[in-house]
Formats: structure tokens, sequence, C-alpha cells
């Protein structure tokens, strides 16, 4: 069979492709290296694929071309990529924003194999379509969800818990309406005229110390703003365990932290939407990624399984909610979609953290390790993955520390000793106010390099401080603290490596999630002991990988699946109920490089 030759134009470029007689553009541009985005999954319905023309014999156009081609009066040059089938060759010009780009931006490590996870498919959570609605066809909800069904193409529709949907909803520009559909098979709402391009959706990360968010226009995948801000669930316990001790203490309480969440949620939802210049009454899907405890207050579930033995979450995978159920001030139709719980205190911060790395389909051995308050761990040998949480508390984010504070404009976030001082760096190059996680650890490896602290975390030379700066001590007690955080996250992965039957140095990659571990420097890591000392190009920084994961959920229906599957996939270890826990957490109290050599295995 001759195959067809072909040229794309696209990003000042000149892309070379052949083609079987009869395949789509879509699919040859996915073929080549070049895939689109398909917002209505290529059924020829929502005519946002269009691309141009440039040379060759204009190709029949299809039912669905001829009509978006009168409706929006378009040249005769341009066809839908979905739609145009290939028999003569062609040169065509693609347009740079319909492109499905890689969406994972941050994972800053180098080695081989790596990669850059890109998207599978562009498939928002929820989207919109134009229709023309007859006026019997609002008449009856089983007319109109026939109608729909059969225009979209849909395999099933039914209507959303919140979709009152009347006649009088849709007023005098019946005619042409706008519905709202929910992963392709829930109605959310019916609006009057064409508002198909008014569609955001939410990514959230609920952390135990910080909520962080972005703001996304469904519509062509793009990111509008991002923020974080403080959890003012911090007012009833720094950590995950006082705040279930509170939640039980007494009933209400557990409705006191859920305000709070949800207070600091729409503190950052204002923000965003200010910052965007839109209105959040055109966010209709939320995807929240948040630990254990934080996905159970979210969702109004009781947390007493998780403050005590064997300490199991009430759920692992959760039907998605409306936002007005949970008290969400969006669009009162919004739907929230929550990533899985995976076990114990492994929550959807790390379901879709491994999603966006790609670890879960990666051959090979690699450690996934959340540097946050709650200090969750993932190991993927061959086929399995094991995941575990360690009581690391918060101060690594600065709570609990004389001197500490969150990474915000003048802390401390590196310092190293130069001569018979430490010299530092602050964020935002402000004055010295604290220091934050990456600065506090920098702090003890440094120290530890100058003679001023021993690997048993005393202060040497009959001091009881560490000067890092004027008017900022790091005190012995502060110094033990900080033990107690790199003990938990080094025992932690040894006995989860014990586990799998592996040692460190069968680790093809090492990848450090959190905002804390996107900032931290890999060698001072090693230099304490809090990483074993694999090369550097196997260490890879994934930021925020939470977030970036609840971003994926909301525009990608593959992503979705896959974390649909990840609980099944994945076995809990609870590292308290080990037999060598306490004497491996004992050893681990250790500061510096020893804990990990082989003889110490």
């Amino acid at each position: 069979m001759n195959k067809i030759k072909l040229k794309f134009l696209s990003g000042g470029k000149i892309i070379k492709a052949e083609a079987s007689p009869g395949q789509t553009l879509s699919w040859v541009l996915f073929r080549a290296g070049l895939p689109i985005k398909l917002y209505c999954q290529g059924r020829g319905i929502c005519g946002r694929c269009l691309v141009e023309i440039k040379s060759g014999p204009l190709p029949e156009e299809t039912e669905a071309e001829r009509k978006l081609k009168l409706e929006r009066r378009l040249p005769p040059t341009f066809r839908l990529a979905c739609q145009l089938r290939l028999y003569q060759p062609l040169i065509v010009r693609i347009p740079d924003e319909l492109l499905l780009l890689p969406e994972i931006k941050n994972l800053a490590g180098k080695f081989p194999g790596s990669g850059r996870p890109a998207l599978r498919d562009f498939n928002p959570l929820v989207k919109k379509y134009v229709l023309r609605l007859a006026r019997e066809d609002l008449s009856r909800e089983e007319r109109l969800a026939s109608v729909i069904k059969s225009t979209l193409g849909l395999k099933q529709l039914a209507f959303g818990p919140t979709a009152g949907h009347k006649q009088k909803n849709v007023g005098p520009s019946w005619r042409q309406s706008t519905a709202v559909i929910y992963d392709d098979r829930l109605l959310l709402a019916l609006e009057a005229g064409r508002t198909d391009d008014r569609i955001l959706g939410l990514a959230l990360d609920l952390g135990t110390t910080t909520v962080s968010a972005r703001l996304l226009d469904l519509v062509k995948g793009k990111t509008l703003a991002s923020a974080s801000a403080a959890n003012l669930q911090a007012a009833f316990g720094a950590d995950l365990i006082s705040r279930i001790a509170f939640a039980v203490e007494k009933p209400g309480n557990l409705k006191k932290l859920r305000r709070a969440a949800l207070k600091s949620i729409a503190q950052l939802t204002e923000v965003l939407a200010r910052e965007a210049g839109v209105k959040t009454k055109w966010i209709y899907a939320v995807c929240l990624a948040g630990n254990a405890v934080m996905n159970h207050i979210f969702l109004n579930q009781p947390v007493d399984s998780l403050g005590r033995a064997p300490f199991r979450p009430a759920f692992l995978s959760h039907e998605p909610v409306p936002g007005l159920e949970v008290g969400l001030s969006l669009n009162p139709r919004a739907m929230v979609f929550t990533s899985p719980n995976l076990g114990g205190f492994v929550g959807g911060d790390i379901s879709s953290g491994l999603l966006y790395t790609g670890l879960p389909s990666k051959a090979g051995n690699y450690l996934y390790v959340d540097l946050g308050t709650n200090g969750e761990i993932a190991l993927k040998k061959g086929k399995k993955i094991l995941v575990a949480s360690t009581a690391a508390g918060p101060a690594f984010e600065g709570s609990g520390i004389s001197c500490g504070q969150p990474a915000l404009p003048g802390a401390i976030e590196y310092v190293k000793w130069s001569g018979d001082r430490f010299k530092y760096r602050t964020i935002g190059r402000k004055k010295p106010s604290g220091l934050c996680g990456s600065g506090l650890l920098s702090v003890l490896a440094e120290s530890l390099r100058a003679g001023w602290l021993l690997p048993s975390g005393r202060i040497t030379a009959g001091r009881s401080e560490i000067p890092v700066a004027p008017g900022l001590t790091l005190s012995q007690l502060d110094i033990r603290k900080l033990q107690l955080a790199l003990a938990a996250l080094k025992s932690g992965m040894r006995l989860l490596l014990s586990t799998a039957g592996l040692d460190w140095t069968e680790l093809d990659g090492l990848y450090l999630a959190g905002v804390f571990g996107s900032s931290v420097d890999p060698g001072q890591c090693i230099a304490v002991g809090l990483l074993p000392p694999l090369p550097r190009r196997k260490i890879i920084f994934a930021g925020n990988a939470s977030l970036a994961g609840a971003e994926m959920l909301l525009l990608s229906g593959q992503a979705r699946k896959s974390a649909a599957r990840l609980p099944l996939k994945v076995q809990h270890v609870s590292l308290a109920e080990l037999e060598n826990f306490q004497g491996e957490f004992l050893k681990a109290l250790s500061l510096g490089r020893r804990y990990w050599r082989k003889n110490d295995v």
C-alpha cells in the first residue's frame, strides 16, 4: 500500500510524516509526535481542532465540517483534524495552541531514561458543548437527555445532583444553549446562549501545613494562576496526630477543622480568580489531592480509624461529590474529584504525585519521598509498589524550631561554611528573619563539615547553640527535633527497601517531592544522611508533585483511569509494626553518611 506524504507546519518548523490512506489527521499527528488536544475525543462536535490546508487538493468535507464552516464563516481551506481523512499529499498548518505539550514542567533531575511524562490524552473533567435545541426538547428531562446524548454521541447521560433543568433556566436564548458535562456522563447544567469559553478547573493540594492551588482553563488546558497559603487548621494542631485528637475530642470539632480548611481554600480561590481576571462561578471542576487525614476532613468523614491501630482510612477511593455539598464557594453545580488514598496515612497527595512522575509504569527500582510533615515514601520494585508513612513532623517546615519559619521572603534557604562563619542566602534576598526547611538542613550539613556538630547531634566546644546569622541561632533542642524528623524519614526508607528485599545501591532513581524537597541541596542531604549516597544524576526533584498530579487529573481521562486502578496495585506497609522498627529508628538518629553503609544494613 502506497504511503501518503505529508508536511506539517508547526512552531516555525516543517515536520514530515507518512500516512496510510483513510487515516485521520489527528491519528497521524499523534504517531508523528505531535498529539493535539481532542476536546470532544474526536467526535467532531466541538470544532476546536481546526487546522489549515496550505497546499494540496482540498479533501471532501464531512457533515460536521460543513456545519461548522457555515456557523463560523470559515475559509474553505479549514478542516477538523479529527474528521479529515487522508488520501492525497498535503501541507497542513497546525496551530501551536492545538498541540498537547508535556504538562510535566518541573522534573529537574537528569539521568538515563528519566523522560518527561506528558498527558496521553486531553479530556478535561468537565466540558461545555454548544447545542441548538427546540422548545419541546426542554419539556421533559428524558427527552432533553436523549437529545443531548444523540447530539454529542455520548453512550450514557444522567442528570447531576443539583441540575434543575427547566425551560426557565435557559431563558430567551433557548435556541442556542450550552451543556455542561462532567466526565462525559453527567449533565451538570444547561446555560443560556453560548458560554463554552467560560469553563475553569481548580487543582488543590490540601496539605497539613500549606494549601496550594492552580486555576486552569479547561478549554485550552492552560494554567491561569497558582498560589499557596497556610492551612488555617494549624490553629488546632501543628501535625496530623494532634488534629485527629482534636477531631475526636468532642462532637463539633471535626466541623471546625473542616471549616478552617474550606476557609483556606476559599481565600486562595479568590486570590487566584482575581489574579486571572475571572469569576469563581466559572469553576465547574475541582481535583483534590490531599493527605489521608485532609481527604477525610474535607469530605466530612470520621478520622477515628486513623487515630488508632492499625491506622486504616475509612475509604480509599471516593465517588465525586458536588462542591455545594462539601461547602466550596464556586459554581453551585461544580463537582469535586478526589485523588485516592493508598492506605494508612498515605493519601491522595501521594497517588497524584506518583501519577505525575509516571512512576507506576516505569521499569526499574525507584524511591519516591515526599519531604513534608507526613514524610510519605513509595518504593517501586518491578511491578510492585510499596508505600509507607513516617512521623516526620513539621520541623522541616519551620514549625517548633526556635528560629524556624515557612519558606517566605527573608527566610534563610541555604548556608555554606566559609572560613570561620556561615554565609547564607535568603528568599527574595531580604534581611534574614528565620530559617526555612532547606536552610535548617543546610545548617546541619555545614555544621557537621565545620566540626560544630558531632554525628550524635551534640554541639561541640561546650556551646549550647550554633550562631547562623545575626539574632538567629540553632539550639541543642532544635537539633534534637531535626534529628527526630530525619530519623523518621531515613529509617522509613531503609525499612521499606528491606521489606522489598532491595539495597539502596540497586535503586535506578530517587524522586524528591514536596515544596521542601524541591529546594534542598542533594549534596547536603547526603551529608546528613537524609538520602543514600546515590550519584547526583539519580536524584530527581519533582517539586510539588501532588499539585501537578491534581492538574493532570483535571485534564486527562487516562490519568483518572490510572488513579482509579492505583489502590489495587499498592501494598501499604505499617512501619511501626515491623519487628526491627525501633532499633532502625535509633540507628537513624545518627547524622552523616555512615547510616547508609552496606555493613550496617
